[in-house]
């Protein structure tokens, strides 16, 4: 969890963006859950009850050793004692709780802290942009405050430039522009829009300020062309996140922070003797070895 937030990179009334039949359970069905039938799409909440009823399904006691609403403020490895040294924090209590132990895996995800490019954002700063700056994954239960009746603009055209701009629709958006660097994102492939009132600009990037701070300069390089989107109210960067290792001590972090680590096959080659524990999937499959590829 976030230290700050004490809560997930999840943005309130989120949506899977993708077909809920591409993530069932072969053990545990929807309609054997819900007992009804259900729309394709689903909300966050509905998804994590779903998870959380197959988890507890054979085994109740499941999450006893697991903590929840606790940040990890720092892991060291002690050399004298050969034991990781991990400090938690109760973002309830704020009682801070330190344990050694024998391994340790870092399991943070892609998705550990906003992503924001620096050149866009001192853009915006520099040119003196009045409206709000933010990032995907600081939409909250305030959302319809940001985006009734206003003017908003999406850095990024991905899953969530997708998601938000839907939401906002409902929530009575007056405008919607998209900025795609790429030109071939999901946003891009949405053929039409409700109520007709989103823009996709393909291969265009924020290079100014206009209007006192109301506008914003946006440009096609490689077109050679310029144009201004005026009484922009909100700007909202739907660019990702990256591998959030700042808990780590230095010595412990991997050498690239990508999607695919250059030194975890000489991690591997350490043959630490790590073996899957005894589960419910284990008479079928047996023991699984570590794979030589992340």
């Amino acid at each position: 969890a976030d230290r700050n937030a004490g809560e997930t990179n999840m943005y309130e009334a989120l949506f899977t963006n993708g077909p809920k039949e591409t993530i069932e359970f072969f053990d545990y069905t929807f309609d054997e859950h819900f007992s009804r039938a259900l729309p394709t799409f689903l909300p966050r909440s509905l998804i994590l009850e779903y998870m959380l009823a197959r988890c507890t399904k054979h085994d109740q006691k499941i999450f006893d050793d697991v903590k929840f609403n606790t940040s990890v403020e720092s892991v060291t490895f002690n050399e004298e004692k050969g034991k990781f040294v991990v400090q938690t924090i109760d973002l309830k209590t704020q009682i801070v709780t330190e344990d050694m132990f024998d391994k340790c895996i870092w399991a943070a995800g892609d998705n550990g802290k906003p992503s924001i490019p620096k050149s866009i954002s001192n853009t915006l700063s520099s040119g003196g942009f009045k409206g709000m700056v933010m990032h995907s994954a600081a939409t909250g239960a305030d959302f319809d405050q940001l985006v009734c009746g206003k003017k908003i603009l999406l850095v990024g055209d991905s899953y969530s430039a997708e998601d938000l701009t839907l939401m906002a629709i409902k929530l009575g958006v007056k405008s919607v522009d998209i900025l795609s660097r790429s030109a071939w994102g999901f946003a891009c492939d949405t053929a039409s829009w409700p109520r007709n009132c989103v823009e996709v600009h393909e291969e265009y990037a924020i290079v100014g300020v206009s209007d006192g701070g109301r506008g914003i300069v946006i440009e096609n390089e490689e077109e050679e062309d310029q144009m201004t989107l005026n009484d922009i109210d909100t700007v909202i960067f739907c660019t990702g996140y990256s591998m959030n290792m700042d808990m780590l001590d230095p010595s412990l972090r991997l050498k690239d922070e990508g999607p695919f680590f250059s030194d975890y096959e000489e991690l591997h080659k350490q043959k630490m003797g790590w073996k899957m524990t005894k589960n419910h999937l284990s008479k079928d499959l047996g023991e699984v070895p570590i794979g030589n590829i992340v």
